[in-house]
């Protein structure tokens, strides 16, 4: 819900809804800044340990501390002189954490590390885009309710954690930095922020960008089909220009048959589980009649009744055969969904690797 409040010649813009991208008092002109405080200390370098391709990068960021500890003690207000739409302040207010100029050693440092595994690894572009994605989506998703402002994005990489609109910040700034195509994707009805990276494919709603979720480990270019908390983002979101840079994520062929294996294989399980079910029952009942016929031929066979005890031999042998007829397709069909299963939760759990992901996606759909 959006309130505003005339106060003087000063307006003031209250709380931002709820959820993660939390709450916003102000008005404009004057956005955030970095004030540092010279001979603040630093208690904890951060180091990053994160999965990516088929191994696992660690970074060591060594930020300012007067840089971090301004952030810290920063005005996070954003002061109007005049009233402004919401299309109009709400980019004033993210864009100035993002590019406060007194980052700008910080962003450099943490692209040092990056482009070294860039260089040695031999990446292009997108894998160099999915590399960044990767290193801010491995930082641990914290919200918290009584912190409505949002972090800048030092703080964000020196505290360990942050909410959406955090990590978004951050990758947004460093992609920009890198000469990407870039843009804060701010969904107000929903309260909350993704990135979104130009792209000749992949286009996300009414933008031409591809999607990046920030908050956890997830594909450039698939959105997700509800937040952790069940919400559907269904808005258009406002898109907030960060970098207007020549680079672009190209991998759209290639993230188009991850998500068509994502959903065939999701949508398999869910068929063959009804299937299977009801396989299942008739199994049952299928025994259970040949466990009968089974006792009343001992029965016959105890008694000395041969006439009808041969009688009811082919019957047997018959339903037998049926059965482990049964159980064999039975068999086939719960293999068939154990591989659906596995091809699935492969993916999910290998968004860091969109090449070994593609190679068994595209094997899984060509039967």
């Amino acid at each position: 819900m959006w309130k505003r409040i005339l106060t003087a010649l000063v307006l003031v813009a209250a709380v931002l809804g709820a959820g993660c991208l939390g709450g916003l008092l102000h008005p404009a002109v004057v956005p955030p800044a970095i004030v540092p405080v010279e001979g603040a200390p630093l208690d904890d370098t951060p180091t990053y340990t994160f999965p990516f391709g088929d191994g696992e990068e660690t970074i060591r960021v060594d930020p300012d501390p007067a840089v971090y500890a301004g952030a810290k003690k920063a005005d996070r207000q954003l002061y109007l002189s005049k009233d402004l739409p919401k299309e109009e302040w709400i980019p004033i207010y993210y864009l100035a954490f993002v590019n406060d100029s007194h980052q700008e050693p910080f962003y450099a440092d943490l692209l040092a590390a990056l482009r070294e595994i860039r260089d040695r690894e031999g990446l292009d572009d997108d894998r160099y885009l999915e590399l960044i994605a990767a290193f801010v989506q491995s930082i641990p998703y914290e919200t918290d309710a009584s912190i409505v402002e949002p972090k800048f994005p030092i703080e964000t990489c020196v505290d360990g954690e942050g909410d959406c609109d955090d990590k978004s910040l951050l990758l947004a700034g460093l992609l920009a930095r890198e000469g990407y195509g870039v843009a804060l994707l701010y969904f107000g009805d929903e309260a909350h922020m993704a990135v979104g990276v130009e792209s000749p494919g992949c286009f996300y709603r009414n933008t031409t960008y591809a999607y990046i979720e920030a908050t956890n480990a997830s594909y450039v270019g698939i959105p997700p089909a509800a937040l952790a908390d069940g919400t559907v983002l269904s808005s258009d979101p406002l898109v907030i220009p960060v970098g207007d840079g020549s680079r672009f994520y190209a991998a759209c062929g290639e993230i188009e048959t991850i998500e068509r294996a994502l959903a065939t294989s999701r949508n398999r399980v869910e068929e063959l589980g009804a299937e299977l079910a009801a396989r299942h029952r008739e199994l049952e009942e299928e025994r259970a009649s040949l466990d009968a016929l089974g006792a009343r031929l001992t029965d016959l066979s105890r008694s000395g009744e041969i006439r009808e005890y041969n009688r009811l031999v082919p019957e047997y042998n018959r339903k037998a055969r049926d059965y482990n007829d049964a159980v064999e397709a039975y068999n086939a069909l719960l293999e068939e969904s154990e591989a659906a299963v596995d091809l699935h939760n492969y993916l999910v759990a290998h968004a860091h690797d969109r090449p070994g992901s593609y190679l068994r996606a595209r094997e899984y759909l060509a039967g």
